[in-house]
């Protein structure tokens, strides 16, 4: 703000002072398949031609671009005015007389390649996406009127793989525009230092230097100990594995950022703006912000330094990091000089790495580095962030490693991940949280330990939401939700359009407690450093992937808050480790107490909290230690008369850091079984039981047989289209994408489910206290089970439990369902109760099923004959084909 007030003022001409800058904001000239000049045209018949424009802006915002052909796109959001090519941007400029004989510089703040104008008469041309473009115009050229025109070319001038690869560029989210965004000026030039790397044509350049501004920024890299650093940067340095400022070890709780600004499908570029996004993260306990394979402009840098984040920029890039190809090396070795000459004097830009996943020649990542450590020696770098997903692990040269696994594993194995998530064609089961039987005393010690160097979590999390369709009206920009109007048009297709806010609001709920688990595993890491969420954001790209826990407007999705959410995402984080979360009465509990301190102060003298139930009690924390701290232990018996969930609650007096822990607690007897008939196969003798008013509980197996209409045996396991596997977690990022990678690679896929809904009041859960969606109690269940595809019943028709399907399918699921079969009463679950049973929790369960089918509650209110369900088991259910979906980094 002060550095506007001051342009400002100097621009007044009332205090007689001498202007620095002239704002080229406004009306321009714009023609679209337009390269070269007009200026020969310019008053005939070309002005005809031209349509009026604003800049800052883009072709899509002056809504000038071509409208939709496919309004069937779902693997991103649809530009309404899409444009690629070139487009070349006019209009008179008048330079002051008191700028007679003194260099003026056409200053661009971000753009795309340009071939600047002036007078007909070409002054040069420039790629640069991620820092401003500099032109310093001829001497020539003076005071008076001129005719500028700016070629600006969407369709060409940067290596071919940038378009797909690079935030900067890419449809899934900022769009590949054509425009000028940010302040558009004339200038009286600091400096005429310019030089080129490559031509726009991209051939390596044969010219060492050239009249081209902006080639290299004239601004400097400072120096640290030129700069008035702030607290939250000073004296930032590594020290073995952690990250240290003002003498304290830090934690970096970060973000990704994907560019994603669907009102105006570019960037924000004011100051204010990024204040909101940032400010946003902040109040969810976010300091540290991961740009994937992009750059933002000055404005982000300058809210960032006022609101303590640290950035990481990267180079726009996303794929081979091949040294053969001179084209490609030669523009992000000169996108890597300008960023850090451009934003380097920021006290919020500490890192660096050298683009998202990158494969290709180690060598040439390190020689980048080190050409990049003699420009701005006070950052820290590393090479691209999950560079070779991980299996290369730690190299020379790397300061820090962003990464999900440090090295190679065995499939089966977790020894070397970095986060608690993952595909199914990266790790086996989906990673350990899908994997392991839920508990909080897992972490990434065996693999941290052994790095020596800070370790950062990439992009931890990917659970994904079902979406919001409420959330379509406020896409009033330049960007269009076709894929919700798809996805929306597929669930009505499917008779369960009324269950949509029930289906976004259950599988939101348990993502928010994935998304704590994973993190808290971080946070229990003695030798971690830091993650890197994906994301507290929704990416509208890459198929759809809502795994935000906030929209992609960074606005609520009403599944958490910032006040919850910052349980587990602060400074200073209580921690409870615990090998599990349900017991039986007379169970003894052991837990250990722990604080993730990076508040910047000792919290010797402190007093932890705890409470449960009607129990509480003191923990003195006795250690002067930060990071990882061990205060205590808890221990005692539970006893209780019936099923019950507790909260286990911590906190440390006289903060605001607090955390709970949600545990349950079952009677312990043996399973009562009296009264109902359990089946494996619905075979004939159970549907004579059936027939003559009995109850029987169906429990196929993967190898059970379904029955048909002429009493032939159907095969049913997870391979047909009966069924789908039990998954427990919320599926990894989008189904479509990693079904794709998996068949690809020969990896069994994901179930691809979000989850269950159901209804806590049940009388069926009388023994199970449930909520409407998964919790840590459902997993034996859950883990065991093969829900049942219903396409073919009754479209009004809900089970009891029921599994969310992910938005590419659509199945109508079923874990738990009831009919009136003839005289008799069925009650179906997809799960096999006897191995649950092996848990306190999954007994609870079955025997509570087993109950609820002895009593007078039991009376389902759907029916359908013996031969009307043998003819549904045995219809197949409506195949859905989908598309292949594939993703860069699959080297």
């Amino acid at each position: 703000m002060k550095k506007s007030i001051l342009i400002a003022c100097l621009g007044l001409v009332s205090l007689g002072l001498q202007a620095q800058s002239i704002s080229l904001a406004g009306e321009w000239n714009v023609e679209l398949g337009k390269s070269g000049s007009a200026f020969a045209k310019s008053k005939r018949a070309s002005q005809g031609e031209a349509k009026r424009a604003i800049l800052p802006g883009t072709i899509d915002t002056n809504h000038l671009g071509f409208a939709p052909k496919d309004t069937m796109e779902t693997t991103h959001l649809t530009r309404l005015y899409a444009y690629k090519g070139a487009a070349r941007y006019s209009r008179i400029i008048n330079i002051p007389k008191d700028w007679k004989k003194k260099p003026v510089e056409l200053f661009l703040e971000r753009t795309r390649p340009t071939w600047v104008y002036v007078d007909g008469e070409l002054v040069d041309s420039c790629n640069f996406i991620s820092a401003p473009q500099r032109y310093l115009l001829p001497k020539k050229v003076k005071p008076g009127k001129h005719f500028l025109e700016i070629v600006v070319d969407n369709g060409k001038g940067v290596p071919d793989q940038v378009y797909g690869s690079s935030h900067a560029y890419t449809e899934d989210t900022q769009t590949n525009w054509n425009g000028i965004i940010g302040r558009i000026e004339l200038q009286l030039a600091s400096s005429t230092d310019c030089k080129s790397t490559e031509t726009l044509a991209g051939a390596i350049s044969s010219r060492s230097v050239v009249p081209l501004a902006g080639a290299v920024p004239s601004r400097s890299v400072a120096s640290p100990s030129a700069l008035q650093m702030p607290d939250f940067a000073k004296d930032f340095h590594i020290k073995g594995a952690h990250f240290y400022a003002n003498g304290h070890r830090i934690f970096l709780r970060g973000k990704h950022d994907a560019a994603v600004w669907p009102l105006t499908g570019h960037v924000e570029m004011s100051v204010e703006g990024w204040m909101k996004y940032l400010g946003t993260c902040k109040e969810y306990g976010i300091n540290h912000v991961r740009f994937h394979s992009w750059c933002p402009p000055e404005a982000a840098f300058v809210a960032a330094d006022s609101l303590g984040i640290y950035l990481q920029p990267e180079l726009p890039f996303w794929g081979s990091f091949d040294k053969k190809d001179e084209r490609l090396m030669a523009f992000l070795h000169q996108e890597g000089e300008n960023i850090l000459r451009e934003y380097g004097h920021h006290p919020s830009f500490r890192m660096m790495a050298l683009g998202n996943e990158l494969w290709g020649d180690i060598d040439k990542m390190k020689k980048f580095v080190d050409d990049f450590r003699k420009i701005a020696p006070d950052k820290y770098y590393t090479f691209g962030s999950n560079y070779y997903l991980g299996y290369q692990g730690i190299k020379e040269g790397m300061d820090y490693f962003t990464t999900c696994r440090i090295g190679g594993e065995g499939w089966g194995k977790y020894n070397t991940h970095t986060r608690g998530s993952f595909s199914f064609a990266d790790a086996y089961d989906g990673g350990m949280i899908n994997h392991f039987h839920p508990n909080s005393t897992m972490n990434f010690d065996e693999a941290c330990d052994k790095a020596g160097i800070p370790i950062i979590s990439h992009e931890t999390g990917q659970f994904q939401t079902y979406p919001d369709y409420r959330e379509m009206k406020k896409y009033t920009g330049v960007l269009h939700p076709y894929n919700f109007e798809v996805f929306r048009r597929r669930l009505a297709a499917a008779g369960m359009l009324s269950q949509a806010d029930d289906f976004h609001k259950a599988s939101g709920l348990w993502s928010v407690k994935l998304y704590k688990a994973d993190i808290e595993m971080d946070l229990r890491t003695r030798n971690m450093a830091g993650f890197q969420l994906l994301d507290i954001q929704d990416y509208p790209g890459q198929g759809s992937a809502f795994v935000g826990i906030l929209d992609a407007f960074m606005e609520s999705k009403g599944i958490t808050t910032p006040e919850e959410w910052r349980q587990w995402c602060s400074p200073v984080v209580p921690l409870l480790e615990m090998k599990k979360f349900c017991f039986e009465d007379g169970e003894k509990i052991l837990a250990k107490v722990k604080v993730a301190n990076y508040g910047g102060s000792s919290l010797k003298g402190k007093k932890l909290k705890w409470r449960l139930a009607e129990d509480e009690g003191v923990l003195n924390i006795f250690s002067y230690d930060e990071g990882l701290v061990d205060v205590g232990e808890l221990n005692g018996v539970f006893h209780v008369q019936k099923p019950t969930k507790l909260l286990l609650t911590l906190n440390i007096e006289g903060t605001e850091a607090r955390n709970s822990y949600e545990l349950w607690v079952y009677p312990k007897k043996a399973l009562e079984k009296k009264g109902v008939i359990i089946a494996r196969d619905l075979n004939l003798e159970v549907v004579k039981v059936l027939e003559k008013g009995g109850k029987v509980l169906w429990m196929p197996t993967a190898s059970s047989h379904f029955v048909a209409a002429d009493d032939t045996l159907l095969q049913a396991d997870n391979a047909t289209p009966y069924t789908v596997g039990g998954l427990f977690q919320t599926d990894y990022w989008n189904y479509r994408m990693f079904k794709t990678i998996c068949e690809n690679n020969k990896k069994k896929a994901s179930p691809g489910t979000l989850g269950i809904l159901t209804n806590p009041e049940h009388p069926i859960f009388k023994g199970f206290p449930t909520e409407m969606h998964t919790n840590w109690q459902w997993f034996p269940v859950i883990k065991e089970s093969h829900p049942l595809v219903l396409d073919n019943f009754a479209k009004d028709y809900r089970p009891i439990v029921q599994v969310i399907d992910n938005i590419e399918r659509n199945h109508k699921l079923g874990l738990v369902m009831e009919w009136k079969v003839g005289a008799g009463k069925l009650l179906v679950c997809m799960s096999d109760l006897e191995k649950a049973a092996k848990y306190p929790e999954g007994k609870a369960f079955y025997q509570s099923v087993i109950d609820y089918m002895r009593s007078a509650d039991f009376n389902p209110s759907a029916e359908i004959t013996v031969d009307e369900l043998k003819k549904k088991l045995a219809e197949k259910p409506r195949l859905v084909s989908l598309k292949e979906l594939n993703n860069i980094s699959q080297y």
